[in-house]
């Protein structure tokens, strides 16, 4: 089983290589041929070869195509020499249409869609780790091929600001809980807060749902509000992305308000969002008594030092969420914090150098006279090799995990590659 894992993987990393390496191959072939000064290499472009075709086939198509692959390889480095490693490598492909480069007629919008296909060695399962604290990785999922997000989008602007909104089948961490900041970090949790947003009830990476967000924004102000469907299928590899089941039958509400400020030159943003779920009790969400979900959220986060040309140098920021009632969650206080230093390396300007730390409260532990909390920290490294390539070692300590008495604290080691075709 091992040996069919690893040939899955490898199979799917040499696609990935072999796209890479014939396309830098064309580029550079191309590149010779037309000698000219406008002739952009490969190790120049932010895509290596999707968006330049699409431009070739058609400047005014309005055709935006992606496709991104990223290989990791993680080691629960805790026992010495006994060390365990997985391995796992996610497609992702997609697109979106401007309306108007179609209809020629502003104000059409546009339609996008995307899709992955993820594969894993031991059914992702590192041997001595298990917490609450989030996965050391955010693209972890089950061996699949799944379409992800599809949506229509249109932006109007007005005198009292513009307001766009997406509809079809969404995602609601693509929209809510993040800062740039925290974007960097592989652990999961720097991402969809584990207590905010359970995955059995908000949809998220890797399953999305049908749902309606709608956007505001008037100056340095801006609001998000979504509404989905709250009976998300289940993230089990038979779901292809259609797996709808009683649908709207719960409903599942966000909010978000920002605002973006500078102090002395120096950029920072502050956030406030929250949810409710209608009947956690109809997907068999573990609520204990509670006959809804709630919680709130806030983040902030503040540059420090910018460089000679402006831009962030060093940067701080916090998040925190709270689930008020006791009885629908026995994580009812997450916080996150950390910062980023850009281009660390003299030279290396667009590298990332980030250390993040969380900390998740266990209340079922704490009933249970076990430690109160569970941390984690991660310290990164973003290489970015190119505009389309980089590579990222990473290193994360889990405190506590699982919420035991006889709980250890899990090293892991990984490197995360990516590539933008």
């Amino acid at each position: 089983m091992l040996n069919m894992d690893i040939r899955k993987i490898a199979s799917t990393a040499m696609g990935g290589i072999s796209i890479f390496a014939s396309c830098a191959f064309a580029q550079g072939a191309s590149q010779t041929d037309k000698n000219t000064p406008e002739a952009e290499g490969w190790t120049e472009r932010e895509s290596l070869f999707l968006a330049a075709a699409a431009e070739d086939i058609s400047k005014d198509s309005g055709f935006t195509p992606s496709l991104n692959w990223t290989g990791e390889i993680w080691s629960n480095v805790s026992d010495g020499r006994d060390i365990h490693t997985i391995a796992d490598s996610l497609f992702t492909l997609g697109f979106e249409q401007d309306l108007s480069a179609i209809g020629k007629t502003d104000g059409l919008g546009r339609i996008g869609i995307s899709a992955f296909y993820y594969a894993q060695t031991n059914n992702g399962e590192l041997r001595g780790f298990d917490s609450s604290q989030g996965c050391f990785s955010n693209i972890v999922a089950g061996d699949m091929a799944r379409v992800f997000e599809i949506y229509y989008a249109n932006e109007f602007e007005t005198a009292a600001g513009n307001i766009g909104f997406r509809i079809g089948q969404l995602a609601a961490d693509e929209d809510f809980m993040g800062m740039d900041y925290s974007d960097v970090f592989l652990n999961s949790s720097f991402g969809a807060m584990p207590n905010v947003a359970p995955g059995q009830l908000f949809s998220q990476y890797n399953v999305a749902t049908p749902g309606l967000v709608i956007y505001y924004a008037f100056n340095n102000f801006d609001a998000t509000f979504g509404v989905y469907n709250g009976n998300i299928a289940q993230d089990i590899s038979s779901n292809n992305g259609f797996d709808y089941n009683n649908v709207f039958d719960t409903v599942a509400l966000w909010y978000q308000l920002g605002y973006n400020y500078e102090i002395g030159g120096l950029g920072g943003r502050v956030m406030f969002g929250g949810n409710y779920h209608s009947d956690p009790s109809k997907i068999n969400f573990d609520a204990i008594d509670a006959g809804s979900f709630y919680s709130f959220y806030f983040g902030i986060q503040q540059t420090i030092v910018n460089n000679s040309d402006g831009d962030a140098l060093f940067g701080v920021y916090t998040r925190i969420g709270i689930v008020p009632d006791s009885k629908a969650s026995d994580n009812n206080f997450y916080a996150d914090f950390g910062f980023n230093w850009f281009g660390p390396i003299p030279c290396r300007s667009d590298d990332i150098f980030a250390v993040g730390f969380s900390v998740i409260e266990n209340e079922r532990a704490a009933r249970s006279e076990y430690a109160h909390y569970d941390g984690a920290l991660e310290i990164t490294y973003k290489c970015q090799l190119t505009p389309a390539i980089s590579l990222q070692p990473d290193f994360q300590i889990f405190v506590n995990q699982g919420g035991g008495n006889d709980s250890k604290a899990a090293y892991i080691a990984g490197a995360r590659l990516e590539v933008n075709f």
